[in-house]
């Protein structure tokens, strides 16, 4: 507040409000801004003389001023003759008058009366009360209902005459129709939350793509809770409250109630029904009978749910690690089955479509070729093409491979066909080749009149309101402004009205030729940064090392790794701090150790290494429970195995290879001059004993042999104690489980054959093909995806 403000010039304002929405002003409180027809207010100026002395607005003075919402009367006195003078602000005898006019605007542009208050505070606008909004909001919600029914009435008739001259009537010459329809809530449920307090339903004409029918149900009167709340009989009210049931009962008693009253509103038939998977409609349908228990009514499923449906079935199959047999699906079928949805889904539109536009043959013959076509489509996608019809299908590419017998081995094949089995079911409504999206074009219409779903407008009737409104929108597009000043003002709306309902339909007209002649470019969509968010490099712009560069810097780094058998010594004993020593981090961060092994050497032929390569290099692991508890007990576990060994175990630091200094190892100890120790102390069985633990399955990597330990030799342990004892050039490992209650060891000894068939080759590879490239040309500093290693695996195979 500044220093001049006084707490009196914030209070005057609040004097002026009156219960009553009739605000009165003196000539010192004179302020803010008004909305005013100004050629009225011209007029009545220029209008003002008092004989017989010709006073004009030039004697008067302002006496006081008499607000209706937005509407004002100004006072004045004449100081010559006394007389008085009043003017408004527009004239009294308009109907659509401003209050009304900002109302209107508020419902059709998904606001409020707390939206109005706001716009009048920034505006230094007075506004009108919540009880005068709401006596014109019911007011206009009358009017809307009824120019609703006019549309739809309308739209009946249309439908009619179409269906008339197509000769679609039934044997009493009633015009029979296929019609659209789906629901929706006031409020969006996330999949999660449904219970909505109002819910609509509409139904659409399919020829006409007009609204015949619209229903709304209401689970909440806010004057009838009150009055609950405080035990006492609501006053007399306009009560929109008209169901007590779950609201996901609310679209199939609409649709339901639409389809009864048909024949009421507009003598029409709805003998097919285009809808979604919904099959609650249905059933309420064939309950109800509406034209008889001799009329069946048609239900054709929307073909857009139809495929995505089938879509998401695929990508959730894509996603399964396992079949239903229980039989691992490597990872290569996985990411085909992912690159190949849109390819399936492609299959079947184009099978849709080439049988739908068939000529000479009958519907029935189009369906059967169509569901062979259907049943061929996963052959065809994976590159079986024995029973492909030669319309879109010329056989088996250069270089293709056939992935159906794989796919069948592992029994993913049979889900696939599972998935199938929907889209056969409805084959029929696919080949009508149709949708609901004119129904959900109204519910995303409607959303804008209600605040996109995010403001309760089911408290007294306002989203009954919105909905009329939505359908005046939906079926007359902006001409609806037009229909509804004529319809309370009985006359036309003003030159800008006018002007916005042209430019509007130029807009719409310039939008459906720019379809028509010039058919939409889909850009594809990135996922992830783009080029103004960070560091984003594209491929073309950052291209990866030409081969002869690359081969130079390789060698270069390569050549550097190369240490002599002092040099190696002397890093050993610089670094049996470990990782609490700086030179351990800088040797091994440029190699390949032993604790990554058994991971690498397993990795499946088709699995990308591009995840590896980023967790060795960049990984951002630090430690958790498991981790902190082995490095704090590793001591003690050294201490115990010193004791029953009665050896001294000396630490290790980092060992280099000689032959391959690419590849490093760090034991947990040393002993005499041909032996390591590996400690493993597993947090999993810290109240156990290691028997116990592995009995138990809290230790698996181990397994107990005529009561020894045995560590599994298809364990990722074992290939670590198989690397560091070659890198190390020792015989025997001392693989130790401890825990608090005990401690098993294992005397390993090294395997050179296991080393030459299972280790070295994989081991040599990954560096050099994943590793190595990423470290002398790294692709992540380019913000570009890693390598995957496969194409130069494959390459190398061949």
């Amino acid at each position: 507040m500044n220093s001049d403000d006084t707490m009196e010039d914030f209070a005057l304002p609040l004097a002026m409000e009156n219960s009553n929405d009739v605000d009165k002003a003196d000539e010192i409180n004179l302020e803010g801004r008004r909305i005013v027809d100004i050629n009225h207010i011209f007029k009545s100026i220029k209008l003002i003389n008092h004989s017989p002395f010709d006073c004009t607005f030039n004697n008067l003075n302002f006496s006081h001023e008499v607000r209706n919402g937005f509407i004002s009367s100004f006072y004045f006195t004449c100081n010559f003759c006394h007389q008085k003078e009043v003017i408004h602000s527009e004239a009294p005898c308009t109907k659509f008058n401003t209050n009304i006019a900002m109302v209107t605007a508020a419902v059709n542009i998904g606001q409020g009366h707390a939206q109005l208050e706001e716009l009048g505070a920034i505006t230094n606008m007075p506004v009108m009360s919540n009880s005068k909004y709401q006596l014109l909001h019911n007011d206009i919600s009358t009017h809307m209902n009824e120019l609703s029914w006019e549309d739809m009435e309308l739209a009946g008739k249309e439908e009619a005459k179409i269906a008339i001259e197509n000769n679609d009537v039934d044997a009493e010459g009633r015009p029979m129709i296929a019609v659209i329809a789906d629901g929706a809530w006031s409020k969006r449920s996330y999949k999660t939350k449904y219970n909505a307090l109002s819910g609509v339903a509409c139904i659409v004409g399919a020829k006409t793509r007009k609204i015949l029918f619209i229903g709304v149900r209401n689970k909440y009167c806010c004057v009838c809770q009150r009055a609950y709340k405080n035990n006492k009989e609501p006053k007399e009210h306009m009560c929109f409250k008209n169901w007590n049931f779950p609201s996901t009962a609310m679209e199939a008693d609409i649709i339901v109630d639409g389809f009864k009253r048909s024949l009421d509103m507009h003598n029409l038939i709805y003998s097919r029904l285009i809808g979604d998977g919904d099959s609650s409609v249905m059933n309420k349908l064939h309950l109800a009978k509406p034209y008889g228990s001799d009329f069946v009514i048609k239900k054709i499923e929307c073909s857009n749910h139809i495929l995505r449906n089938y879509v998401n079935k695929l990508k959730d199959i894509a996603t399964k690690r396992r079949s239903n047999r229980g039989v691992n699906i490597p990872g290569n079928i996985r990411q085909t089955i992912k690159d190949r949805i849109l390819r399936m889904r492609y299959a079947i539109t184009e099978a849709v479509k080439y049988w739908k536009n068939k000529k000479d043959i009958s519907f029935e013959e189009k369906l059967l070729n169509l569901k062979k076509d259907l049943m061929n489509g996963h052959s065809h996608v994976f590159g079986e093409h024995t029973n492909c019809s030669v319309y879109f299908c010329k056989g088996t590419k250069d270089g293709e491979i056939n992935l159906v017998p794989e796919m069948k081995s592992l029994g993913i094949w049979d889900e696939l066909v599972a998935a199938k089995s929907h889209i056969l079911f409805h084959a029929e409504s696919l080949l009508y080749k149709v949708n609901n999206n004119a129904a959900e074009s109204y519910n995303s219409i409607l959303a804008k009149f209600i605040g996109g779903k995010r403001v309760n407008f089911s408290m007294r009737g306002s989203y009954s309101l919105r909905c009329n409104a939505a359908v005046t929108s939906y079926n007359e597009g902006p001409r609806r402004l037009y229909s509804l000043h004529k319809k309370i003002a009985k006359r036309s709306p003003g030159i800008f009205t006018k002007k916005y309902i042209s430019k509007s339909i130029l807009k719409s007209e310039s939008r459906s030729k720019r379809r028509l002649f010039h058919p939409p470019v889909y850009n594809k969509t990135v996922h992830g940064p783009d080029e103004h968010y960070g560091a984003t490099v594209d491929l073309t712009t950052s291209p990866d090392m030409s081969k002869e560069e690359f081969e130079i810097k390789k060698d270069i780094f390569l050549s550097r790794l190369k240490l002599t058998r002092e040099q190696i010594e002397q890093v050993e004993k610089d670094t049996r701090r470990q990782n609490e020593c700086t030179e351990w981090h800088l040797y091994r961060k440029k190699r390949l150790t032993a604790s990554y092994f058994g991971k690498i050497c397993k990795l499946r032929a088709t699995t990308s290494r591009a995840k590896t390569v980023s967790n060795i290099l960049y990984g951002s692991f630090s430690g958790n429970n498991a981790t902190k508890y082995g490095t704090q007990n590793e001591e003690n576990a050294k201490s115990a195995l010193s004791g029953i060994l009665n050896k001294t175990i000396i630490p290790s630091g980092l060992i280099i290879d000689k032959d391959l200094p690419f590849l490093a190892a760090s034991p947990d100890g040393l002993i005499d001059r041909d032996s390591l120790v590996e400690i493993k102390c597993p947090i999993t069985s810290k109240d156990l004993t290691p028997e116990e633990g592995i009995s138990r399955k809290k230790i698996t990597s181990c397994e107990i042999v005529n009561g020894k330990l045995r560590l599994k030799r298809t364990d990722t342990f074992y290939y670590q104690v198989q690397g560091q004892l070659h890198i190390s050039k020792r015989t025997f490992c001392y693989f130790c489980i401890w825990t608090p209650r005990g401690m098993l060891y294992e005397k390993i000894k090294r395997d050179d054959n296991f080393w030459l068939e299972k280790m070295l080759h994989q081991l040599t590879n990954f560096y050099y093909h994943c590793l190595l490239p990423e470290m002398v040309d790294s692709r992540f500093d380019r913000n570009l995806p890693i390598r995957d290693g496969l194409a130069s695996k494959n390459e190398e195979s061949s």
